[in-house]
């Protein structure tokens, strides 16, 4: 509403009530499995195959994730997401130490594997911008004739101090791909706090064992705890006791749970002297210095705090020194390491922190024994029809012809979920180009996104146009009759055809057995239904707190009826008309004033899919001639 305050004319600008809806991605692959390299357990998204090889390691012959990858994007991929799940790996780490000699910087690889091993680092300490603090940190890849070393990263002018714009932490961290960094602290708590008291002075007498320096009162002592993460602050007390005592001092130090103040009260860690007469003790609080880590640095250096004294504990130059503790890759998880843990975020749940995602692809059931896949394929099932995403289901590679059909519907009847048979064989870059047999899952995937960019979602991914690329043959021929024989069970079968080559030839749901009579039998209708649900979701946020009423329902109406009209005229629906093919209904019928009343608005979609032609019927007659 426009002010009015002189005589004169108004302009007053009126929105239109019009959002667009923007259709989501269809076909963005996501794939979990073993991988030689990169970080575990978090979801990484990639472009290419060569984003894979530089983000996870290229071809592995124990990584048949590789291979699907691959074969996504030779297929019509353009979108991946992978998930490392490896187990027994390790991460290549340095300690770099000051003059004293004593422990400042610890480096470690920036994902676990065997790749770290080929690093080197190199601290240099002329040439710097402050001659008495700081320093330049350079990273080289030892290159595969194992002499030759390539200077891969240079970050100059390092400081140790943390208000600095150069701090060492906030520099590597935010700029390197090869390498993490963490300073160490001077007296401080590796925990979920730090010291809150400078009250520490362990007047130790001579002789008596100290832990990581002098009995001077100034250096700082060093507990290594063990037993992390601890669950609640007597695990912690039961730990810090523990070093104590492996240390030798324990009939001079103890460490109680108290309060903040170390007096009354709990969820605080107190370490005091127990000499009589000495009232020696720190403080151990919550506070800002991150999660519990394992060990603890006490003394009097700074007055209780961190050190900032940069030129003092600078770390000495070195020259491309190796890693003090080796990388491993790892090895291939089981089906619990797969799965992971939901709350962790581990497995395949690493995806939950992805915003969108809409095939799933899991290839090691392809290789798992008898039974094993059933800790796998379900949990995936659930995961895939809380994200509206689509599965497609390896099945063990000793299924055959004969038992694929039973346990396909054995192991899931989902709407979410499809799989093929037979498997595909493809030519192995890392076997002398022998043949490979592989889980079909990734060459399907990307078959998807072909069909999707070309024709769209509502398409079937099979006919002579989906192709099988870089497939050099099928593992089990399969003819007519036996198509016939697991079609109707819905398990989508995999064909050879003269001038075509290898094809899918099914388009079924593991809900599209001819017994179960489901409305969404074949993948394209479900895929579209789960486009629009995701597409519609994310398109009506704006309604949120709207006033409930008839303008509302107005504009629901247009902006979902104008996004339902755009796919009809792409051919996305059957009828010849926009009455026979969709409907967008949000009015006082749907909206009862009981709804009203408590918040809720009703929006009805309908449309009418379009299902594929998956048996074509030619009826030929003889004309009898003139009679």
């Amino acid at each position: 509403m426009v002010q009015v305050s002189y005589p004169g004319v108004y302009i007053v600008e009126k929105p239109s009530g019009v959002r667009t809806i923007t259709g989501v991605a269809t076909s963005i692959a996501a794939f979990v499995g073993f991988t030689r390299k990169g970080i575990p357990d978090k979801a990484v998204k990639l472009t290419s195959f060569a984003d894979f090889e530089r983000s996870h390691g290229g071809l592995d012959r124990e990584s048949p994730v590789s291979y699907a990858v691959r074969q996504f994007f030779l297929n019509g991929g353009t979108q991946a997401i992978v998930v490392r799940v490896a187990v027994g790996h390790a991460t290549a780490a340095w300690t770099l130490q000051d003059s004293g000699p004593a422990d400042v910087i610890d480096v470690s690889a920036s994902s676990p594997g065997t790749w770290g091993n080929d690093l080197r680092l190199t601290v240099q300490t002329t040439g710097v911008r402050n001659p008495d603090a700081d320093f330049n940190l350079v990273v080289s890849q030892l290159q595969a004739d194992g002499a030759t070393l390539v200077p891969i990263e240079v970050h100059r002018n390092l400081s140790l101090d943390a208000n600095s714009a150069q701090y060492v932490e906030s520099v590597v961290n935010n700029a390197s791909a090869a390498v993490r960094v963490t300073r160490r602290g001077g007296l401080a708590f590796g925990g979920t706090g730090y010291a809150v008291s400078t009250n520490i002075a362990f007047p130790l007498a001579p002789g008596n064992t100290t832990i990581g320096g002098t009995a001077d009162g100034n250096t700082p002592f060093l507990l290594t705890l063990a037993g992390a993460p601890w669950n609640n602050i007597g695990d912690l007390v039961t730990s810090v006791n523990d070093a104590i005592t492996a240390a030798g001092l324990a009939g001079r130090l103890q460490a109680t749970e108290s309060g903040a103040d170390g007096g009354a009260g709990a969820g605080h860690v107190r370490i005091a002297s127990t000499t009589p007469g000495e009232s020696s003790a720190v403080v151990i609080a919550g506070g800002a210095f991150g999660g519990l880590s394992a060990s603890a640095q006490l003394g009097l250096a700074n007055g209780g705090r961190e050190f900032t004294g940069a030129a003092a504990h600078r770390p000495t130059a070195v020259n491309n020194v190796a890693p003090s503790t080796s990388g491993a890759d790892g090895s291939r998880g089981g089906p619990n390491d797969l799965v992971g843990v939901e709350s962790a975020k581990t497995g395949m749940y690493a995806l939950l922190d992805v915003d969108l995602f809409n095939i799933l692809c899991i290839p090691e059931t392809f290789e798992m024994t008898a039974g094993q896949e059933a800790g796998v394929i379900p949990p995936a099932v659930a995961l895939c029809e809380q994200r509206r995403a689509f599965y497609i289901v390896d099945a063990p590679s000793d299924r055959t012809l004969s038992d694929i059909g039973a346990w396909a519907n054995a192991t899931s009847q989902s709407r979410n979920a499809a799989t093929y048979f037979p498997a595909v064989r493809i030519v192995d870059p890392l076997d002398g180009l022998r043949p490979r047999v592989m889980a079909p899952s990734g060459t399907l995937a990307g078959v998807y996104a072909r069909t999707d960019a070309s024709r769209g979602v509502w398409k079937a991914p099979a006919g002579t146009d989906a192709t099988l690329n870089n497939v050099l043959d099928l593992a089990l021929p399969v003819n007519d009759l036996e198509n016939g024989q697991i079609n109707p069970l819905g398990v989508n079968v995999l064909r050879t055809f003269p001038a075509y080559g290898r094809v899918a030839w099914g388009a079924r749901t593991m809900k599209g057995a001819d017994a179960q009579a489901d409305e969404y039998k074949y993948i394209p209708i479900r895929r579209l239904a789960l486009f629009l649900e995701e597409s519609l979701y994310r398109g009506t946020q704006w309604v949120v707190f709207e006033p409930n009423d008839e303008p509302l329902w107005a504009q629901i109406r247009l902006n979902l009826g104008a996004f339902m009209h755009g796919l009809f005229r792409q051919g996305a629906f059957q009828g010849t008309t926009p009455q026979e093919a969709y409907f967008v209904k949000c009015d006082k019928e749907t909206t009862t004033q009981a709804d009203r009343n408590l918040g809720i608005v009703n929006i009805l979609v309908g449309f009418a899919p379009l299902k594929p032609a998956e048996f074509v019927v030619i009826t030929i007659q003889q004309i009898a001639g003139d009679l």
